[in-house]
């Protein structure tokens, strides 16, 4: 008997569409196995930065504590158990506690808030700490949150500080005080230096030294400039120009100093009197 030739019916269109969905499925699966592989490397690679990072990161939610970095902890010298479900507004110095707690409102809010401002908080030995934070709008659980990354300055707010208050000294002292960069542009000159010579201040700074010397003096000047060291001592004579030709004979000295990594070299000044003629 000759075999009958099968005729395509109903099932067989749906095993083929079954079959290429099974298909589809297997490819979609594949994908997803690849995608979250994916996923969880760039979960680790997260993790790993946020722990190895110097940088405190917190999570916050209704200004609770509900997940930090070991940096975290560590600037306010506090454990990771110790901080989880705290209020973060305890942990502010007591003075700031209502403008914390405002801007966190404003954050969670998803309002844009102004970025760096200091804040002095309290660590678990009672020293305060000053962090730099920068804050944004999460969601966590369904519900806004934030996620605070924040700097550890409380080093460089002392630095200012005292650097504030030598400059208030400086102020008031009678030498001329500059200080330049390395290639003898002004950084900073006391009141007594931009008086004398007729200018303000900012006058004076981002220009060269040598802008306020006599034109027989500025070679000379380029040579001490040159000669500056840590430990340089010596003083030497020299006429300073200023505005509307003021002439002003003075003692002067220089050395070099490090500020923030960076050289300066820093110059005093003493007015001599004017028949004292520089050499």
């Amino acid at each position: 008997m000759q075999p009958q030739n099968h005729k395509a019916g109903p099932l067989d269109s749906q095993l083929d569409d079954l079959g290429k969905r099974i298909k589809m499925l297997e490819e979609t699966l594949a994908q997803l196995k690849t995608l979250d592989s994916t996923l969880h490397e760039i979960q680790f690679i997260l993790y790993s930065y946020v722990e190895k990072t110097k940088e405190g990161v917190v999570l916050l939610q209704d200004e609770i504590v509900v997940w930090a970095n070991q940096a975290a902890c560590d600037i306010l010298g506090y454990k990771l158990e110790e901080v989880i479900n705290k209020s973060a507004i305890d942990l502010v110095h007591p003075k700031y506690r209502k403008q914390l707690s405002a801007r966190f409102v404003m954050v969670q809010a998803g309002d844009e808030i102004p970025a760096g401002v200091l804040w002095p908080f309290i660590s678990k030995t009672r020293e305060i700490k000053y962090v730099r934070p920068f804050s944004y709008r999460v969601m966590y659980m369904g519900r806004p949150a934030i996620m605070a990354f924040f700097y550890d300055v409380t080093e460089d707010k002392k630095l200012q500080d005292d650097l504030a208050m030598r400059a208030e000294m400086l102020e008031l002292v009678d030498e001329l005080v500059f200080v330049l960069d390395v290639r003898g542009n002004i950084t900073y000159v006391n009141r007594a230096m931009h008086e004398s010579l007729g200018y303000t201040r900012d006058e004076m700074v981002g220009r060269s030294i040598l802008d306020f010397h006599t034109k027989d003096h500025q070679e000379r000047v380029k040579l001490r400039l040159k000669l500056a060291t840590p430990t340089s001592q010596g003083k030497y004579k020299t006429v300073y120009v200023g505005k509307d030709g003021i002439m002003v004979t003075a003692s002067s000295s220089g050395k070099v100093i490090n500020l923030n990594g960076k050289q300066y070299i820093l110059g005093v000044a003493r007015p001599l009197d004017p028949q004292d003629a520089p050499i």
